[in-house]
């Protein structure tokens, strides 16, 4: 097609060089080729336009197709990512729900034990008389019978409550805002039972009850103390992620991004580290 207009164009040069330097000498034959070869020539200018607009339409109708496909996709898309958070969002929710579940039971195990303790160290009530002994086969009738001997006869001591019941009593008046005294109870069972497995418990919660109080300076090292005395313990990831929190209320920043990245690395699917990974994106 552009060679045939070339050609066309070419051979209107020197009739249109004619015409404008010396139309005089321009036979009315000449014009009429020169004017028959321009509305070819637009002819073929209109026919390249009609095509050029039919296939820019074409293109058109194919990047709309295309664009109707990626709107439906992001569509897809953006339901699954819905339907992923919503059962996300249930699966935390029953978590919590287990976890709630969880916490009642163990503080209904925690209160069940000292019960049982209570019971084991009941004493027998001072000042109850010994029962009396049988009267000797064959004795006569009205004898005194011999007196009884033996534990019978003593009044025993009331023994040491156990540690659960410390640790019952010491949660309970820490619950009441009764701190001072529950650490003192909770601090006697690390003293008398510091081998009990409701030691580490004992020393979070008198960490805890100086959070409380907002004593930084004395809660610090006592959750230090749940992390070095009982490495094994479930609450270390607890007592790392309090120490943060006191760093962040001491203004200690540096300090606290170290906890937090404490809990991330040796904890990675807790509670406590997802946590962490919230409070680190809102420290500067």
């Amino acid at each position: 097609m552009m060679p045939t207009r070339l050609w066309r164009f070419g051979r209107c040069l020197p009739l249109v060089a004619v015409v404008a330097t010396g139309g005089c000498f321009a036979t009315r034959g000449d014009v009429r080729v020169l004017q028959g070869d321009i509305a070819q020539m637009r002819t073929d200018v209109l026919k390249n336009q009609q095509e050029q607009r039919e296939a820019l339409n074409q293109v058109a109708r194919q990047l709309q197709v295309a664009s109707d496909s990626l709107a439906r996709v992001s569509a897809r898309t953006v339901g699954l990512q819905g339907d992923v958070r919503g059962e996300t969002r249930a699966i935390r929710e029953q978590l919590l729900q287990v976890q709630t579940l969880l916490g009642q039971s163990q503080a209904t195990i925690a209160r069940l034990r000292s019960e049982l303790e209570a019971v084991r160290n009941a004493a027998v009530p001072a000042g109850v008389p010994a029962a009396p002994a049988a009267p000797t086969p064959g004795a006569p009738a009205g004898a005194v019978p011999p007196k009884a001997t033996g534990d019978t006869a003593t009044t025993p001591v009331a023994s040491q409550p156990g540690p659960s019941q410390l640790y019952q009593k010491g949660l309970d008046l820490i619950n009441r805002n009764a701190y001072a005294t529950g650490r003192a109870v909770l601090q006697e069972l690390l003293t008398s039972y510091a081998t009990s497995d409701l030691a580490p418990d004992a020393q979070y919660y008198i960490a805890e009850s100086l959070f409380r109080e907002k004593n930084w300076a004395a809660a610090d090292p006592a959750y230090a103390a749940v992390v070095s005395s009982y490495p094994n313990s479930s609450r270390v990831r607890n007592a790392l992620y309090k120490r943060g929190q006191v760093a962040v209320q001491q203004g200690n920043i540096p300090q606290a991004r170290q906890y937090f990245e404490q809990v991330i690395a040796r904890f990675p699917r807790s509670d406590e580290a997802e946590l962490a990974a919230e409070t680190l994106k809102t420290l500067r």
